[in-house]
Order: structure tokens, then C-alpha cells, then sequence
């Protein structure tokens, strides 16, 4: 009864993830990522924009009229904007006056194993980067599995690169839903952290941004409940965290090598780094149109040209593509363009001391 149970609920989690993704309206034209922000509204050649307390600031789609009766003060504002790299640009829902005390929102507590990434330097091609998630090991107070984690500024060299891989771990229901990363490997000398230490690969992994006491859940990323956190790490820590300290049996990680050349592998890395970088506070994580994937698309497109990108949107501005969120969809799309190769690797506890340091190069030269 337990298990009839248990296929019911992700059967119904299931058909609502499919419906969404295919009804889910966008009220502005391509406009997708959700925002919540406080700043200071000032209009600026006849364009209202907004000034946060971090130093970012956002042009605003909105009345004129509406702008000039807020100008200088103090606001807080929901809205959309485009996509996770085009964040310049924010279509205003709602805007309301605030106290000037609230300009500054305090910082809440994340998870422990969630830092954003920070960009230190970029200078000649190299990018110095701050909280990469780098080696991780039994918390030696308990018994229980915990992990505990370091963090480390890495210096990564894009010349050093061997090739980009997508990695993806699937969850139930398995048929549908999966977390997608984004891996880069590197000859010696391509990461290292400040240490002296080097790993041979570096992951991308993009996930709802979780406050302590929060549980994760497809249904919730539904709604306005998780912000967005873009995680570098080395693979040691990720693959770690994923299966060594993992009690669930969706514990393995499987590597599909990226059909981009040398040059493409180079400037999706460094847009990677970039994008990783970029200040989210803010934004909000959502199942279908700002996930682990949908984002690894938008990455994939910037090193594509525009004939062999993936569409975001099915019908613009009012359905989004399910081939380009839905995990095992954009697998078999990305396939089918030849941007992906068939998986090449399977990384779980049998196969971790095998693959765990280099796992996609070692399994590419097989």
C-alpha cells in the first residue's frame, strides 16, 4: 500500500510539472526569472531605474507618471526579469514605498553547503574565484553521516581545459525529474586553490537557495519560496556530498561529454564563471523556468550559433519550451542537435574511487 502510495504522489507531482510547463503564462513578453527587491527608485533620462544597497542597479518597465511620483524613494518591487544572463532590464508588478530602513535587507542564514560563488579577479582569460566548494569530510561529533565543508578561492585557467561535460543526477520520479550540472575538466595547473591543492575538475550546480529549516520540493519551486544560488565546487566535493554522504538510493551521477570544440568548451567555461559570479540576490528559483536546466541551456546557447541554440520559449512570451527545462527532454533534444554525446560514464558508489577525480576525462578515453 506504502509503495501504491508512493507512486501516486509523484505520479500527480508528475502530470503537474507536465501541465505547468506547458501552461504556464508569462505576463511580459520573455520575461521569466522572478524578483523581489528593495532600492531606491530614480529615473534617469526619462527611465525609471533602481538602485540597491548592494550597488546593482535595474532599468524598470512601468509607468512614467507612476515612476515620477516615487522618484528618490525608497521602494520595494516584484518583477521579471528576461533570463538569468540578461538582467539589466526588470518588468515591474508591483511597486510599493518603504521605509528608508528597510534600503538594506538583512542577510538570511543559508545551508551550510551552499555558498554563492564570488569573482575575485579576471585578468588575461584567468579568473581568480572566492567559495568554491572544494573538499569535504565526516563531521567527527557524530556518528551519523554529516558532512562538513571547505571552501577555498581557486584559481581557474581556461588554457588548462580538456573538455566540457554535462552531468546529470536523476531523482523520482526518475522518469521526469533530475538535477543537470555542468562539468569542466583540466590539465594540471587548470584549478587551483589558494593552498597550492588542484582538482581535476570543476562542476557548476545550480539550486534552490535554501534558508535553514527549509525542505526542498518540485511543487514549492512552483512558487516564491526559494531564492537561486549558482554553486562552484570541485567534483571531489560534489560527487562526495551526492553519494558518499547520500542515504537515498538516487545516489549516481551520470557524464555525457559536450560536442563543443576547444574554443566553444573555453568561452562556455568563462561564461560559466561569470554568470556563477553574478550577485542573485533577489531571485527566485522556479521548477520550470529558472532550474539547474533551463540554465545549463542558456549557458549551452551562448557558446552555440543562434541556428543550432535551443528555443526557451514554445510559443514567445506565453509557453516555455519543455526541451529546454525538463530535464530528460533536454537530454534527448541536445542528442538530437549532436551538442551531446551518449553517456559516457556512471558515477556511484561502486564506481567512485574509479572516476571521482577526472571521472568524464577518464571515461571519455575509454
Amino acid at each position: 500500500m506504502k509503495n501504491r502510495t508512493g507512486r501516486s504522489v509523484q505520479l500527480i507531482i508528475a502530470l503537474v510539472f507536465l501541465f505547468a510547463s506547458f501552461v504556464a503564462p508569462v505576463s511580459a513578453a520573455s520575461y521569466a526569472v522572478n524578483y523581489n527587491l528593495n532600492g531606491v527608485l530614480a529615473i534617469q533620462e526619462n527611465v525609471p531605474c533602481l538602485y540597491t544597497s548592494d550597488g546593482r542597479a535595474f532599468k524598470l518597465i512601468m509607468s512614467l507618471d507612476k515612476a515620477k511620483k516615487l522618484d528618490g524613494k525608497t521602494v520595494k518591487v516584484q518583477g521579471k526579469v528576461a533570463k538569468a544572463d540578461e538582467l539589466d532590464t526588470m518588468k515591474v508588478k508591483k511597486i510599493t514605498e518603504i521605509s528608508p530602513k528597510e534600503f538594506e535587507v538583512p542577510e538570511a542564514e543559508h545551508e551550510a553547503y551552499q555558498r554563492p560563488a564570488k569573482l575575485v579577479a579576471e585578468n588575461k582569460g584567468i579568473f581568480k574565484v572566492a567559495n568554491v566548494r572544494w573538499n569535504i569530510h565526516q563531521d567527527p561529533s557524530t556518528k551519523d553521516l554529516k558532512a562538513i565543508h571547505t571552501w577555498e578561492t581557486v584559481t581557474i585557467n581556461p588554457e588548462k581545459l580538456l573538455r566540457a561535460y554535462m552531468i546529470v543526477k536523476p531523482f523520482a520520479p526518475k522518469f521526469l525529474a533530475a538535477h543537470t550540472l555542468l562539468a569542466f575538466t583540466f590539465a594540471p595547473g587548470g584549478a587551483v586553490a589558494g593552498n597550492g591543492e588542484e582538482t581535476e575538475t570543476i562542476v557548476l550546480t545550480i539550486e534552490a537557495y535554501k534558508k535553514i529549516g527549509q525542505t526542498y520540493g518540485l511543487l514549492k519551486t512552483m512558487k516564491k519560496e526559494f531564492d537561486i544560488v549558482w554553486i562552484l565546487a570541485s567534483l571531489r566535493n560534489y560527487a562526495g556530498l551526492n553519494i558518499n554522504f547520500n542515504a537515498d538510493t538516487d545516489n549516481a551521477l551520470d557524464v555525457y561529454p559536450i560536442n563543443f570544440t576547444l574554443e566553444q568548451s573555453k568561452a562556455l567555461l568563462a561564461e560559466t564563471i561569470r554568470q556563477a559570479c553574478v550577485n542573485r540576490k533577489g531571485e527566485y528559483y522556479h521548477t520550470i523556468r529558472n532550474n539547474c536546466t533551463n540554465n545549463v541551456v542558456i549557458l549551452l546557447n551562448s557558446a552555440l550559433p543562434k541556428e543550432r541554440q535551443v528555443k526557451l520559449w514554445a510559443i514567445p512570451s506565453f509557453i516555455y519550451n519543455p526541451k529546454a527545462t525538463m530535464p530528460l527532454s533536454v537530454i534527448k533534444t541536445l542528442k538530437k542537435k549532436e551538442i551531446l554525446s551518449d553517456k559516457a560514464a556512471t558515477i556511484n558508489r561502486e564506481t567512485f574511487d574509479k572516476y571521482v577525480n577526472g571521472a568524464a576525462s577518464k571515461a571519455a578515453k575509454k
